[in-house]
């Protein structure tokens, strides 16, 4: 008979990797999806069906920070409950989210008949073009299926609070399998282009769902489908959004940060915001090893400060800030040793030039990764004791606000300018990293005591 995880008595290291090795193995699964997809886009329907998933993944970010909001704040609160044995709290604050994501959803979807030729309008142009039409198919289909989606996000993350990380890894390979068999159906085979990629994905999606919600029916953990409710009411919904929101303030100011990188190198021409896309792309796939590590503490922290252990959760946050900042000394090294290995991965038959100038500057981009790990965990860590404005700030100042100063207002003197930006996100991290850290440390009473982890 398999060992069932025991969040408040297995070994911190182990009990660690039992969650990260799923999740990481999720998350790269989707990664390669991402991939495969690209390439069956671009070579059955050209540049414009890749473009055509990168406007919706522009789009999609603001759904994604709001299911966050529920995934994380509602996952922090289901594994405090199970962790002090309160398994109807539990059931009701999964019942809470699940019903919000799919109101949420139902409100997209029903709009998205009226809005939707307004919003690719705004993010095309030029109605007449063949990159209308693709996008038009494919964020429509896209739409529809965000109820689909988030209920995703809420099902996968809340069975991993619930001891069970290798179910949701399970149900994100089987997707992606899914998803690949019906992009050849359905782009290939049956030319229906983007819009054949975007039913491939709702699909997948919903069968992901459907093997989530067996398990959940097996009843092998705690929480409950027979005699489920829908409800928009629960007494904690306060401190739900206080777990959840530094979540979404980190997506929004991410991404506000991305744009800014993107806006300051497009004055020195589009070649540059080329390289900055190759570069931007191999980045997201190895932050995938640092959220993965993130991902993987929530459960364990919050189930031991419902479980009143408070020493298990610093012995947690210990390990995994010695773990990602290990971690992020790899990435960087591999950064320097072999950029030209790393970007030929994905820049095809560019120029050699082109390879040279993206090769030049990832070194530079990937110091972020450095503190990219420790941060994580500090912010993850905040969030589940409670501490929200810290980590606010801390989503802030490394996602966006910090980002400003390397690059609009670094003086010639300290440099070349386009230094400075590929280094924007490392100044940024760095920044935040010591301004927090230094905050925190000097009040360690309020944020690493056994009485305000189990305040």
């Amino acid at each position: 008979m398999k060992k069932k995880i025991q969040l408040d008595k297995d070994s911190i290291r182990p009990l660690f990797f039992k969650y990260y090795i799923p999740i990481l193995t999720s998350l790269l699964s989707i990664t390669l999806h991402q991939v495969i997809d690209g390439a069956i886009l671009a070579n059955y329907v050209g540049k414009e069906g890749v473009a055509t998933v990168g406007m919706f993944g522009t789009i999609i970010t603001i759904f994604i920070a709001f299911g966050l909001t529920l995934v994380i704040g509602g996952g922090i609160l289901i594994g405090k409950n199970i962790g002090a044995g309160n398994y109807t709290k539990a059931q009701e604050i999964f019942q809470f989210t699940t019903t919000l994501a799919i109101v949420f959803g139902l409100i997209i979807l029903l709009l998205t008949p009226f809005t939707i030729h307004y919003i690719v309008s705004y993010l095309v142009g030029n109605s007449e073009s063949e990159l209308f039409d693709n996008t038009l198919d494919y964020m429509f289909w896209g739409f529809m299926w965000i109820p689909i989606f988030l209920l995703r996000m809420i099902l996968g993350n809340a069975i991993s609070h619930d001891g069970a990380p290798k179910v949701t890894r399970n149900a994100s390979i089987f997707g992606v399998v899914v998803n690949i068999i019906l992009d050849v159906l359905l782009i290939i085979i049956f030319p229906f282009g983007t819009a054949g990629a975007s039913i491939a994905t709702g699909i997948s999606v919903l069968l992901s769902v459907c093997y989530l919600v067996f398990y959940i029916n097996k009843e092998n953990g705690h929480l409950r489908i027979r005699n489920y409710r829908f409800t928009l009411k629960l007494k904690e919904w306060k401190a739900l959004l206080n777990y959840g929101i530094p979540s979404f303030v980190s997506e929004i100011s991410f991404s506000i940060g991305l744009l800014l990188i993107n806006i300051r190198l497009a004055q020195f021409g589009a070649v540059f915001v080329s390289v900055f896309g190759i570069v931007n792309y191999l980045s997201f796939i190895f932050l995938r090893l640092f959220t993965s590590a993130m991902i993987s503490t929530l459960p364990i922290m919050s189930f031991n400060i419902g479980a009143k252990l408070p020493k298990r959760v610093l012995g947690v946050l210990k390990f995994s800030l010695v773990f990602t900042f290990g971690l992020g000394i790899v990435v960087v090294a591999l950064g320097f040793l072999i950029p030209e290995f790393l970007v030929s991965l994905f820049s095809g038959s560019e120029s050699e030039e082109f390879k040279h100038m993206a090769s030049a500057s990832l070194g530079l981009f990937f110091l972020f990764f450095i503190v990219a790990g420790p941060n994580y965990i500090l912010g993850a860590y905040l969030q589940s004791i409670g501490k929200l404005a810290p980590s606010i700030v801390l989503n802030l100042l490394k996602g966006c606000v910090l980002i400003i100063i390397p690059l609009f207002f670094i003086p010639d003197y300290l440099g070349d300018e386009k230094e400075w930006i590929w280094l924007s996100r490392t100044f940024a991290e760095v920044a935040a990293f010591v301004v927090v850290g230094f905050y925190v440390l000097n009040r360690r009473d309020a944020f690493f005591s056994h009485q305000a982890i189990l305040k």
